[in-house]
């Protein structure tokens, strides 16, 4: 299939995945999103095994060969209200066949019922003791669209609580900024079929529930983002979120870090979840595989 027609399936797919958001349930809509991506099922032999870490559910997924005494975290997307480990792992199988560790999903609490700084917690505890089980050296932490927002904020939570922190951190199309000020967002706003500035707004309403939007914890993009180790950001070339890694990425550098910024042409939101049927999310599951494998030593 060229990459034309591959894109445009999956554009349908998520144009007409889910239910009208102006009647549909929070369930629904949860319900929606989990079926847009269990169509993609596990290869044949291959099983997630449920567990908990730092008192938060989890799903684990090997691929064939993964290391089991390393580990990737990765906090599924879903704008803190949506998303699911169960939901995003045939992502997590593609994430450990390209990075060779085992990939841990957690199941963080989800607004509105568990408004912000719920998720927050849950992805600092998670990530803490992950740390503390496998070894700094031999763990990532990761996540896409609102579960890249997780993944920056735990990485602050645990570096200002005084705890060890991660070797790499890898971000796909992640929402830091619930402020919605990036240039990217005016620039693509109406062209993105996913993202839009009032998704944006929807998605803070449901999760900050009257709270702060700059919250460093809510907006990692306006933390202190000294000390975080090397990370990499992979992006849609016109995505609405594509200055939240172009700053992120600068704001890391800036304080003497690490961090690269992979544009990638035309590409959806998080599209390495359409792996299966976009070339270019196997092409950015083994960018990511790559440097995560250099950075724990594979």
């Amino acid at each position: 299939m060229a990459r034309t027609e591959a894109l445009a399936r999956v554009e349908k797919m998520y144009v007409e995945g889910f239910p009208d958001p102006a009647t549909a349930t929070v369930d629904d809509l949860r319900n929606a999103y989990d079926r847009l991506f269990l169509q993609f099922p596990l290869p044949d032999g291959v099983e997630s095994v449920e567990g908990e870490v730092g008192g938060v559910p989890v799903l684990y997924i090997a691929a064939d060969g993964a290391a089991k005494d390393k580990a990737l975290v990765w906090f599924h997307g879903g704008g803190y209200i949506m998303g699911s480990a169960r939901g995003f792992q045939e992502l997590g199988h593609t994430l450990s066949r390209a990075s060779g560790v085992t990939v841990v999903l957690p199941d963080y609490r989800r607004a509105p019922e568990h408004p912000f700084p719920a998720a927050a917690e849950d992805g600092a505890a998670v990530l803490s003791a992950l740390v503390s089980e496998y070894g700094a050296g031999n763990v990532v932490v990761g996540g896409d669209s609102a579960g890249g927002g997780l993944g920056l904020s735990a990485l602050t939570t645990v570096r200002d609580n005084g705890g060890s922190l991660p070797a790499a951190a890898v971000f796909i199309s992640p929402l830091l900024d619930l402020t919605a000020s990036g240039d990217s967002v005016d620039e693509f706003d109406g062209k993105d079929i996913a993202v839009s500035r009032g998704s944006i707004g929807n998605v803070g309403d449901a999760y900050l529930q009257g709270h702060d939007p700059k919250d460093p914890l809510a907006s990692p993009l306006f933390a202190d983002l000294r000390d975080i180790p090397p990370a990499l950001f992979l992006v849609g070339s016109g995505e609405v979120l594509l200055d939240d890694s172009r700053r992120a990425a600068a704001a890391i550098v800036e304080a003497g870090g690490s961090a690269s910024v992979s544009p990638y042409d035309d590409m959806v939101h998080v599209w390495p979840l359409f792996s299966s049927i976009l070339p270019e999310g196997i092409q950015a599951a083994d960018e990511a595989g790559s440097f995560i494998r250099k950075n724990v030593g594979l």
